[in-house]
């Protein structure tokens, strides 16, 4: 298998390529925000350094969220384009569960028992889920869904260490450091914080070893919530407005 790999829900976008020996080759954009425009360079400077052709992928993963709603379509996009094209199956990767498979070295070397990635949501609101390590991988201990900054606190396991990752640590750091105790949890170091795709080519390996397969036309975003006008139309506060433009 050679599977590609990308990550658009974040600041940064990237690509990683991975063979059935878990060798990673991976490419970052380091132009914020720019996924659009520096995906498909990402892509190609993935593929060049594995000295792999377009031809020879056998799987295209995403990053399906949650994170960035603009990202997060690109990522999908660009994935299930490429799949396609190519008549090749698709992965789902959670961007927060890649997010703690990338911290899970420094987590246990820091003496951590749990990871908590947390996205900014805005408004005191995060993505966020919790993992805890076990026998050098990760178990699922808190649903991936949007919590409020407190709530995530509050039902973090007591007596155990945290690892906090993610651009929710640059949001809500000094809430995070009034209500935790000195010495109970830690943060990610910048350089390894973020969504990346090297940690999203690692789940699409594990997955495509297991049969969790997905047609490109079933690959779907994962915003777990609406954009906000669209929350504002569900709501009904946008409709008069739009049947007023239609008449």
């Amino acid at each position: 298998m050679k599977i590609l790999a990308v990550e658009t829900t974040g600041k940064y976008g990237s690509a990683a390529l991975i063979d059935d020996e878990g060798r990673v080759y991976a490419a970052d954009s380091h132009d914020g925000n720019e996924h659009l425009r520096e995906i498909i360079g990402s892509v190609e400077s993935a593929l060049e350094k594995a000295a792999c052709s377009k031809d020879e992928i056998t799987h295209v993963a995403a990053s399906v969220g949650p994170g960035s709603f603009t990202g997060i379509r690109i990522g999908v996009t660009a994935a299930r384009t490429f799949a396609q094209m190519k008549d090749i199956p698709c992965i789902a990767v959670s961007s927060l569960e890649g997010m703690a498979v990338r911290t899970c070295a420094d987590a246990v070397e820091k003496g951590c028992s749990v990871i908590a990635p947390i996205i900014n949501a805005r408004r005191h609101q995060t993505y966020a889920g919790g993992w805890r390590l076990k026998d050098d991988w990760l178990e699922p201990l808190l649903e991936e869904r949007q919590y409020m900054i407190e709530e995530l606190i509050e039902m973090l396991p007591e007596g155990e260490k945290i690892y906090f990752t993610g651009d929710g640590i640059d949001a809500y750091e000094e809430i995070i450091n009034d209500a935790m105790a000195d010495g109970t949890y830690v943060f990610a170091p910048e350089d390894i914080r973020y969504q990346h795709a090297s940690s999203v080519a690692v789940i699409a390996l594990g997955k495509a070893r297991a049969g969790e397969l997905l047609g490109y036309n079933e690959l779907l975003p994962e915003y777990m919530r609406l954009a906000e006008a669209e929350q504002k139309l569900k709501e009904g506060s946008l409709s008069d407005k739009i049947c007023k433009i239609s008449r």
